[in-house]
Parts: C-alpha cells; sequence; structure tokens
C-alpha cells in the first residue's frame, strides 16, 4: 500500500475537510483555509456539489440506469456533521444503490492516495463497487480498466457518467475532448453529470491563481461558453445548466449566471 504523504496538501482531503468529513490532515487543512479566503462560500459550493451529485445519480437510477462511473470521484464519504443526523448527501454507490441495489459503480481517480483511501472505505462491500487509479485524460483506458469491466461495467448498456468539479483541472478544448470521447463511447440513453467551478472575468482568474498557488493541480477559469459546449451533442435535462444549488432541489435558477460572483455551474445531459 502506497505510503500517505500528510505533508502536502491533496484535493481530495481539501474537499474532505470542507465538506465536515475526517479524512484530512494540516496541510490540507491549510491549504483548504488559503483557498477559502479568496472564496469564502467555498465549503457552501462543494456541498452543493455533492447534492447536485445525489439528485443527479437518484434520477439516471430512477431511469433504469444500473451502471455508474465517477472520474475524478476523490473520497466516495458522506460524513455527517452531528451525531445521529442524516448525511446532506449521498456518495454515487449509495444514492444508486438506493434506487437500484445491485447497481455497478466504478470510483476512478488519477490521485493513487484518493485511491487508496477509497479502496479502504470500500473494503469488505460490494464486488460490483470498485475504486480504481485512471486519468480523465484517457477515457477509452478508464472505460477497458480490468477492474471496471469486472464490477460488470459496459459501455453497451445506458450508463451514467459522473465529472463532478473535475474538469476545471483541464483546460477548456482538453475537457470538451474528454467529454466528447466519453460521449461517443457510451450507449444511446446514457447519462453524464457535470459541474465546474464558475466566476465570471477577474474573479475567476483570481480565484484560479490562489488555488494554483496551493502546491497542488492547476486549474483553469472557463468561461461561460466554454462550459455549456461540454454538453454538446447532448440533451441536457431540465432545468439546464444552472447553479448546483437550484438543479432539482425545488429552487428557481437565477436568470443569468453572470450576476453572481461565483458558483458551481451544474448539469446532467443524456445521449439521444
Amino acid at each position: 500500500m502506497m505510503p500517505v504523504d500528510v505533508t502536502k496538501p491533496n484535493i481530495a482531503r481539501m474537499y474532505d475537510y470542507w465538506l465536515g468529513g475526517k479524512d484530512n490532515f494540516e496541510a490540507d487543512r491549510a491549504a483548504a483555509e488559503a483557498v477559502r479566503a479568496q472564496r469564502p462560500n467555498i465549503a457552501d459550493q462543494a456541498l452543493d456539489n455533492k447534492k447536485f451529485q445525489t439528485r443527479a445519480v437518484s434520477y439516471a437510477a430512477g431511469q433504469g440506469v444500473a451502471q455508474f462511473l465517477d472520474i475524478g470521484s476523490g473520497l466516495p464519504t458522506s460524513p455527517v456533521r452531528a451525531e445521529g443526523a442524516e448525511p446532506l448527501w449521498l456518495a454515487t454507490h449509495e444514492a444508486a444503490r438506493a434506487v437500484i441495489p445491485d447497481a455497478v459503480v466504478a470510483y476512478v481517480d488519477y490521485d493513487p492516495i484518493a485511491v487508496v483511501h477509497s479502496q479502504a472505505l470500500l473494503g469488505g462491500g460490494s464486488p460490483q463497487v470498485v475504486a480504481v487509479g485512471g486519468d480523465m485524460r484517457d477515457p477509452d483506458a478508464i472505460l477497458a480498466d480490468p477492474a471496471v469491466r469486472a464490477a460488470g461495467f459496459t459501455p453497451a448498456q445506458p450508463a451514467c457518467v459522473i465529472l463532478a468539479c473535475i474538469l476545471h483541472f483541464l483546460d477548456a478544448p482538453t475537457a470538451r475532448g474528454v467529454v466528447h470521447r466519453l460521449v461517443e463511447a457510451l450507449a444511446p440513453g446514457s447519462y453524464v453529470a457535470i459541474s465546474v467551478g464558475y466566476a465570471p472575468g477577474h474573479a475567476g482568474d483570481d480565484f484560479a491563481r490562489t488555488y494554483n498557488a496551493q502546491d497542488g493541480p492547476r486549474i483553469y477559469a472557463h468561461s461561460w461558453d466554454q462550459v455549456t459546449a461540454l454538453f454538446d451533442g447532448l440533451e441536457l435535462v431540465p432545468p439546464g445548466l444552472v447553479d448546483a444549488a437550484t438543479w432539482q432541489a425545488g429552487q428557481a435558477p437565477p436568470d443569468a449566471p453572470a450576476g453572481q460572483a461565483s458558483m458551481i455551474l451544474a448539469g446532467l445531459g443524456r445521449k439521444p
């Protein structure tokens, strides 16, 4: 098992910290607080993203989709903020299996530390729920991964691919190419859930610079048009591309994104 370096911040553990989890260390907390200083609502937005994932996965499972590929998954946890309280969101396998008990779920992450953590968290569970290493820039390798296939995943049947708060780690053309290749490989009736950090104008550039100073992976500030282009060839499920906090949450979406300083843009697209 790979040793865990606790002296350098890890994005999966930073997210865990923002979400109130316990799988993080001092270096993660320090980096997460530095980012929070630039974007004070980052923890709320991280939670909004997780809630969007839960609703999107539940929706796809409700349409009969029984296999899920969570790319850039981080840690598959749903910590509670008070003893005895209900979790504020569900991990992908929890949300999918609440609808389809034998759903296949593969968690994929580029970071070997996140994979090791995930495998430990999932240890002893269903063989149809796995965590593997993979690079989102190589969708074909992920789809062909032996462990993913052994869990029962097949592109020949409708699937739901989750790309939650991960595509802003790629420049816009590369991100669009990744989504296009995944959509091309998936069966009709499949879904792609996407969320992307978004801040218009200089706010996005300032946040990217602060984030990139934390000795972690680089992020890119994508424009509105670049984010909408990720859904080319897909039919957007209502209410379309909106603030993650409002996606099928019983809230009215904002009229336009430009009026907000920052948000997590989120949408679910269906391959016709």
